[in-house]
């Protein structure tokens, strides 16, 4: 479907009809088109592949996006969208509707081919999901409607049927039905994909996008919002900061730790949904950059006061902090039950100079934390024997192991865990999330996960904001002034007056790439050649992928039809 709609009215009396039409002849007209919610859509776009109704296929327990764009000849400065969600005998699916916004990207990723981005920057990029309505749309730029759909788990399968209506000044501009076809396979209710998005939720950066008042209610309001958000797209990690979250005391001459705080921001992320798996901060940094010499974070006692140091490795009271810190911490993760649930990072992206030093530390925060998994991101494009005695869960930047699949599997066989990472990197021909990409290839990363038995994911650019966030996505890090590839330091965005964040088209395609991950799960619970068969069909190898959207479609449906 593609054509230009002036205004529709239904059969009726003559006087009414011709009273609709002095109104419609005026108004404004509407190119109206379905578009494949895996296709990018903009403003300079006038035509869009129609995607056929009978591609909208749900399994139960599980998300669609539908996204209609639209054009219009001249300005609507009040466009409003009422959807009726699908339904059938009675039983509705839930709809989320909002509209896609555009950012400015500056430059495409410079090790990567211009066939593998959509367009050449600069230009705008869709990315944000905007929930204000209604909202203006100029003459002749394209925009895009947006819609979620979920199914819960308990409904029928059958043909779902659901209308949106758009409208201004009251009129009734365009009508567009839609189907949704509900089948018997589902997602599973146990989602076993570890994600993981970083978060920088310390106070005083919230503050910058956030008014968050003079007390600390507005800022733990606006955690359990940010939770919610990250709990309905599937993150079950998070990033928790145990060392700044922990409060300490002179007592008898020793230091000693309370934990009320930490327990709240556990709690907050619990209600939330999000929390699955606490992930414990890194407890090793460095003195500024990526090359610099190592340091240990501490409190030390001087002059009668507790103080924060960055203490030289070989320091006596850096070992004696962690001997300290460290078993106050275990019991009281015991005490509240929550053990079997922590992971503990070492140092972020340890490299082959810091290896005495990672090592030695690595045992002393294991012999404190019994039991206690570590895990850390590595570049496994080096010599890791060091990392690999004292680390459980793996967690190497996709691109950096191409060659280095046996030492995984290895470490897997031996009863370790791998997770994969991206950051910054990989660029070239690999999958990853920047703004620039095929929504393909966020879909498929975890396409990816299943095919080369990952059990994680991991990204360290949640909402790590500039001071524009809507007008500046490649903000700089490091004392290099790195400019990051677009959208590589967020994949939301402030929601000052909610309290909350704004989802992102990369954020509902992920989702969706999570689910596809547990239904491959499922189906190799139950035939796993044919699952192996269906995955390596999207990714034949490490950096090879199925780049058509279509294709993609239909094998997602020969997923589901298996799993029926």
């Amino acid at each position: 479907m593609n054509r230009t709609v002036k205004c529709r009215v239904k059969a009726g009396a003559l006087p009414l009809l011709l009273s609709l039409w002095a109104g419609c002849a005026a108004g404004p007209r509407l190119e109206v088109w379905f578009v494949d919610s895996l296709e990018k859509v903009f403003p300079d776009d006038t035509e869009g592949a129609s995607l056929p109704s009978e591609r909208w296929v749900l399994p139960r327990n599980g998300h669609l996006n539908i996204q209609l764009a639209l054009r219009p000849t001249a300005a609507v400065p009040d466009l409003g969208v009422n959807v009726r969600p699908p339904e059938l005998a009675g039983r509705k699916l839930s709809v989320e509707v909002r509209h896609a916004g555009y950012v400015p990207v500056g430059s495409n990723p410079p090790g990567t081919p211009y066939d593998e981005v959509i367009r050449a920057a600069p230009t705008l990029y869709p990315d944000p999901l905007l929930e204000d309505f209604p909202f203006g749309v100029e003459a002749g730029k394209t925009e895009t409607i947006w819609i979620t759909v979920y199914c819960p788990p308990d409904v029928n399968p059958g043909d779902y049927e659901g209308e949106i209506e758009l409208t201004s000044g009251g009129q009734v501009l365009e009508r567009e039905s839609f189907r949704v076809r509900v089948v018997p396979a589902a997602v599973p209710r146990e989602q076993s994909l570890k994600v993981t998005n970083w978060f920088n939720l310390d106070e005083g950066s919230l503050r910058l996008h956030y008014n968050l008042g003079s007390g600390l209610e507005s800022y733990w309001k606006a955690l359990e919002n940010i939770g919610r958000v990250m709990a309905d797209h599937k993150q079950n990690v998070l990033i928790t900061p145990v060392t700044s979250l922990t409060d300490a005391r002179i007592e008898g001459g020793t230091i000693g730790y309370s934990f009320e705080r930490l327990d709240r921001w556990i709690e907050i992320f619990e209600k939330a949904g999000l929390l699955g798996t606490i992930e414990g901060g890194h407890l090793l940094s460095r003195a500024s950059g990526y090359h610099t010499s190592m340091v240990i974070p501490a409190l030390v006692i001087e002059g009668g006061r507790i103080v924060h140091k960055a203490l030289d490795p070989d320091d006596p009271r850096a070992e004696q902090y962690f001997n300290s810190f460290l078993p106050a911490l275990y019991a009281h993760l015991k005490e509240r039950g929550w053990t079997g649930r922590y992971i503990q990072h070492i140092h972020d992206e340890p490299h082959d100079l810091e290896a005495p030093i990672y090592n030695r530390y690595a045992k002393i925060i294991r012999r404190n934390l019994p039991g206690i998994p570590t895990i850390d991101a590595v570049g496994l494009d080096q010599d890791i024997r060091f990392f690999a005695e004292v680390c459980d869960i793996w967690v190497p930047v996709l691109g950096s192991f191409d060659h280095q699949l046996r030492k995984i599997d290895q470490h897997l066989k031996g009863g370790g865990r791998a997770w994969f990472y991206t950051c910054i990197f990989p660029q070239g021909r690999y999958l990853n999330r920047f703004i620039d990409h095929p929504l393909l290839k966020v879909r498929l990363l975890h396409w990816f996960n299943f095919r080369y038995n990952f059990s994680g994911f991991l990204h360290w650019g949640g909402n790590y904001w500039g001071p524009r966030p809507f007008e500046n996505v490649q903000t700089v890090i490091n004392d290099n002034l790195t400019l990051l590839p677009a959208g590589d330091n967020a994949l939301v965005y402030p929601a000052p007056e909610k309290l909350s964040v704004l989802s992102s088209i990369r954020l509902e395609t992920m989702r969706e790439g999570i689910e596809d991950y547990e239904l491959l799960a499922a189906l190799a619970r139950k035939d796993p050649e044919r699952a192996r068969r269906l995955v390596e069909r999207a990714i034949p190898h490490i950096n090879d992928y199925m780049r058509d959207s279509r294709q993609f479609h239909k094998l997602r449906e020969e997923l589901l039809e298996a799993l029926q």
